[in-house]
Formats: C-alpha cells, sequence, structure tokens
C-alpha cells in the first residue's frame, strides 16, 4: 500500500488509543483525567443487540458474529503426543468453540466498543497479591499490588463493580459447596477482591441492576465532554512511522478507503491477539519473518507475538437430587418462568454470571493459591452450553500461571488475514502435573460430606481421570477442557530482549506503546477482564506523566 492511497483526516490529537475494550477504555479515560485529548478507534460497530445487557446472554452473544471475532487456534509444536503419555491431537472443533479432543480450537473475543467485556461471563477478579509481587520483582515497584490495588479501587469506583453477596445465600447446593470449599482449606469471605492466601466467596461480576456493565463506563463522563472521541467501525493495519518514530495510525473504512489518525502519542490495546500483529504490519517483529510476508522489515523485536500464555480448565460434573439447582429452571416451561421473572424484576438467575463462588486454592496446602475454582448449581449437557436435563453442579478447576507458550502472528500486511495463533496446549510437564493437581482439589470438594449429602454421581472426569494419574488428567482437561480466553504476554515487558520496557514503550519506537495484556509476561489473577482495566489506568497515568507539555501538533 502505497503513501498516496492514505488520506489525512485533518485533525490531530494528543493520544489516539487502539482498542476500546476493556484496557483501551481504561486508558482513554485514565489520559481524559489527566487533561489529555484522546481519540479512541475500535474496528467494531456499537453493539445494539438486546442480549448484552442480560448478563447470562452471554452464551449467546459470544458466537454472534456482529459481536464476537473467531480465532482458529492449532496446538503449538509442544503439545503432547502420544510419547509424553497423552493421545493424539487429531479432531475437529466443536461448534461452540471448545476442544473435543484436543484438536484445533476456536478462540472467541468480543467484537464493538466495550471488547470482550460485551460477551464474558462478567467475571472480576484482582488476583493474587503475590503474583503481582512476583511481577514487580521482575519489572520494579511500580508493578507491586499496591499499585495495582489503587488502581482497582479506582476502576471499581467508575464502573462500579458492587461487592457480591458475602454470604453463598440460601441456596442449599450453594450453601454445600461454599462447606466443601471451608473443609478443604478454602474458607468463606465476605469479598474474595481483597486480600490473598486461600480462601472463597460469591463472585464478583460487572454486574448492575441485573445488567451487565461493559468498559464503556469507564468514559460515559469524558465521552459526553468530548475529552474521548470515539470512532467506531475503524480497523487498525498499522502504526505510522515517520523518521523512526510513530506518529500515528493507519485504518482502513468500511468502504475500503485508508485514513491516518495522526497523534502525539499512539497507544495500541486491542489484546493480545491483535496488538501484536498490528505491531508486524507496521514492520516491528522479526525482520526475516516480515520479509517472509511482505512486509518492509523498520525494527527488528524477535520477541513480537511470542510467549503466548492462555489459562486452560477442565469440568467436574455431578449429578445431584432432584429439586436442587439452577437446571430445572433455565430449560423448558422453568426457563419462561425465569425470563418472565427477569423482564419485570430484573432478578433471577439470569441476573447473575456464570459461577456462583470462586475460589482461590493453594494445591500445596500453602497460603500462595495456585489454582483458581468455578462453581455453580447449574451443570450443562454434552454441548457444553445447554443446561442437563437432570440436577446438577459443576466445578471448573485450572491453573493461575500456566507454563506453556505459544505464539499469535500476523499472516500478511492485510489486517482481515486469519492469524497464525498456537495455542500453549499442555506443552510443558509443569503443566500436566497442575492439571492433575487442579482436577484433585476439585474432586477433593465434591467428595467432602458436605457436598457428598447432595449428591448422587459424580458424571465428569469419573473413571476417565483417577485421582493421581498426571498423564489421565492431562489428557482430560487436554481433551474435554479449553482455553478460557484469557491470553496474555505476546508483547510481553521484559528485560532488553522483550518488546517493551517497565513503562510499556515499545523498544526502539518512540511514541508506541502497548497497553493491554499483550504486556503481561503471566498471568496474576483467575479473570483477566479486571487486570486489562487496572494495567489501562496504570498505563494512561505513565503516559500522561511521559508525554511533553504542550497542544498536539497540527498537520
Amino acid at each position: 500500500m502505497g503513501a498516496d492511497a492514505i488520506a489525512e483526516t485533518g485533525r490531530a490529537t494528543e493520544v489516539v488509543v487502539v482498542g476500546a475494550g476493556a484496557a483501551g477504555c481504561a486508558v482513554a479515560a485514565r489520559l481524559a483525567d489527566e487533561g489529555l485529548r484522546v481519540l479512541l478507534l475500535e474496528a467494531g460497530a456499537l453493539g445494539v443487540d438486546p442480549m448484552i445487557s442480560v448478563p447470562m446472554g452471554f452464551v449467546r452473544t459470544m458466537t454472534r458474529q456482529p459481536l464476537s471475532y473467531r480465532y482458529d487456534a492449532e496446538p503449538g509444536p509442544d503439545a503432547p503426543s502420544d510419547d509424553d503419555h497423552c493421545s493424539d491431537i487429531t479432531s475437529t472443533t466443536d461448534d461452540d468453540g471448545t476442544n473435543a479432543h484436543g484438536s484445533a480450537e476456536t478462540w472467541l473475543r468480543g467484537r464493538g466498543p466495550g471488547g470482550s467485556t460485551l460477551i464474558n461471563g462478567t467475571m472480576y477478579l484482582r488476583g493474587e497479591s503475590h503474583l503481582y509481587e512476583a511481577l514487580a520483582a521482575e519489572l520494579g515497584p511500580a508493578w507491586a499490588w499496591p499499585e495495582f490495588e489503587a488502581a482497582f479501587a479506582h476502576v471499581e469506583r467508575r464502573l462500579p463493580a458492587p461487592v457480591p453477596a458475602a454470604d453463598p445465600g440460601e441456596s442449599p447446593v450453594l450453601r454445600a459447596l461454599a462447606g466443601g470449599l471451608a473443609a478443604t482449606g478454602a474458607p468463606f469471605v465476605p469479598d474474595v477482591r481483597v486480600g490473598g492466601g486461600p480462601r472463597a466467596g460469591r463472585t464478583p461480576g460487572t454486574i448492575r441492576w441485573g445488567r451487565r456493565v461493559t468498559a464503556l463506563a469507564l468514559l460515559r463522563r469524558h465521552l459526553l465532554t468530548g475529552r474521548v472521541r470515539l470512532v467506531t467501525r475503524r480497523r487498525a493495519v498499522r502504526v505510522l512511522l515517520e523518521a523512526g518514530r510513530a506518529v500515528g495510525v493507519v485504518v482502513r473504512t468500511p468502504d475500503g478507503r485508508h485514513l491516518v489518525h495522526r497523534a502525539r502519542e499512539v497507544v495500541l490495546a486491542a489484546g493480545a491477539l491483535e496488538s501484536p500483529q498490528i505491531l508486524e504490519r507496521s514492520g516491528i517483529g522479526d525482520p526475516d519473518r516480515l520479509a517472509s510476508l511482505g512486509i518492509t522489515p523498520r525494527v527488528t523485536s524477535r520477541a513480537v507475538g511470542e510467549g503466548l500464555r492462555e489459562q486452560r480448565g477442565a469440568t467436574v460434573k455431578l449429578r445431584i437430587h432432584d429439586g436442587l439447582g439452577m437446571n430445572e429452571r433455565l430449560r423448558g416451561p422453568g426457563l419462561r418462568g425465569t425470563i418472565l421473572r427477569y423482564l419485570l424484576t430484573g432478578a433471577g438467575r439470569l441476573a447473575g454470571g456464570p459461577y456462583d463462588l470462586v475460589a482461590s486454592v493453594d494445591s500445596r496446602g500453602g497460603r500462595t493459591p495456585d489454582l483458581q475454582l468455578l462453581l455453580t448449581e447449574v451443570s450443562t449437557g454434552d454441548d457444553g452450553l445447554t443446561p442437563a436435563e437432570h440436577a446438577g453442579l459443576m466445578i471448573q478447576a485450572f491453573p493461575l500461571v500456566p507454563r506453556a507458550t505459544g505464539a499469535v502472528h500476523a499472516t500478511g500486511p492485510d489486517p482481515d488475514a486469519r492469524p497464525d495463533l498456537r495455542g500453549p496446549l499442555l506443552g510443558d510437564v509443569r503443566d500436566r502435573v497442575m492439571a492433575e493437581r487442579a482436577l484433585a482439589a476439585a474432586q477433593a470438594v465434591a467428595a467432602t460430606d458436605e457436598v457428598s449429602r447432595i449428591a448422587i454421581d459424580e458424571l465428569a472426569p469419573a473413571e476417565l481421570a483417577p485421582a493421581g494419574d498426571v498423564a489421565a488428567a492431562a489428557r482430560y482437561v487436554r481433551d474435554t477442557g479449553g482455553a478460557i480466553f484469557h491470553s496474555v504476554g505476546t508483547a510481553a515487558v521484559g528485560g532488553p530482549d522483550a518488546v517493551l520496557d517497565e513503562r510499556l514503550r515499545v523498544r526502539g519506537v518512540p511514541g508506541l506503546r502497548v497497553a493491554d495484556l499483550s504486556a503481561l509476561p503471566f498471568h496474576t489473577s483467575g479473570g483477566t477482564q479486571a487486570v486489562a482495566m487496572a494495567l489501562g489506568h496504570l498505563a494512561g497515568g505513565w503516559i500522561a506523566n511521559d508525554l511533553p507539555h504542550g497542544r498536539a501538533r497540527p498537520e
């Protein structure tokens, strides 16, 4: 694409942010708080589907094309094989994007202002303080838990993210699960967001008055004042570089025109799957790879797109006594009553997220959790989405910090070309050990007296993964589990060979930053929505402090 094919927009701004998801909205809000003018570019259109506002509506909206992107994720080169005592990886992907037998998967991301907060399960987890301290040990005190804790508090005032109920409520299933968690070392606390250590509680969510709250709530005031200008349906093609400096973003409009939006500072917040591709289309990456794609290398940064980490879980399903749980209220005549209640009162099962309870568990019996458990009094059938015909409950378990890494790369200069996405699939033996520990933790809760009193039998994994069998657990997690869509690490912060420095600046490119989950070298939480928002908030402060004072330069 030649320079003569690019039209100038005729407007300059101080900062242009690419991507209006959780991180991008938080970055833009903080920059506007600091008095800067921000242009926020989003590839998707404004979502108008009424199901967006229904918290449990995500089971429908997450697969609707106008609201989501679908990425084909192939197993990475280090995926376990028969030699690792795991079955082969040869089957196809189910329609809902889950992994049927260790095959290629479909990964989903939100599309439109709000990003994945439009279609996620609303779960809002700050994470584990000791993991932020591990970040700080590598990256400096600006990445420590107290800094993130303050950022979370600010974000939660703006969203808001209400404090969940302080007890499991009247449901006999949830009371039994809370008792089972306490019996296995995760005591019930009023608010799991506060503090660290093993704990359990009601799952915090971005829900208010029975309706989903998206990341756009962070921008409400600034959109009204014009401090932030949101422009939708602008697909980022590449960052515009002049004399080695980022000076704007080239975008493509729905009618195929290419425009450039100029700014003093460019911030990529398109997410861990898209931001590295934008870098590569801009000529920033491995020069050999870029040249093979017909992209002129501009800046050598071989780690772009590498280091992809993804949390991966599997589920324990129990059949419970008839009349318990919520399955009956989510199918047939019961569902009609549940819908009517929601429409009239904004309450009931549709007004909450998919998981009623959440627990942070230390598989070693200590005080630093390494597992996340998500528990619900709903169980699904074979398709993974529709409530089962019998009463049931589910416990999903996954390691907080997976070790195996994958990669995502652009496949050419066209932003609509499918990326080369290689998902990490238990390729590190430590992940296979942790898969067994995660399943064991969930099964331990299911085996407690409290839960046994309401349970009939274990439907999964049952004989597929006997306790203590690491290879069987790895097979079960790989064959029946799936990615949780919590990708991090594809343009990570780190030492001199990392893509970003500790203030999220792209090494070798003045005026360009990446401020989303691409930057995290490893996970700090079992949920990424809250982390993305807090990181965006911190990034906005760093950018405002670093940006030279003065008005945006004219065209």
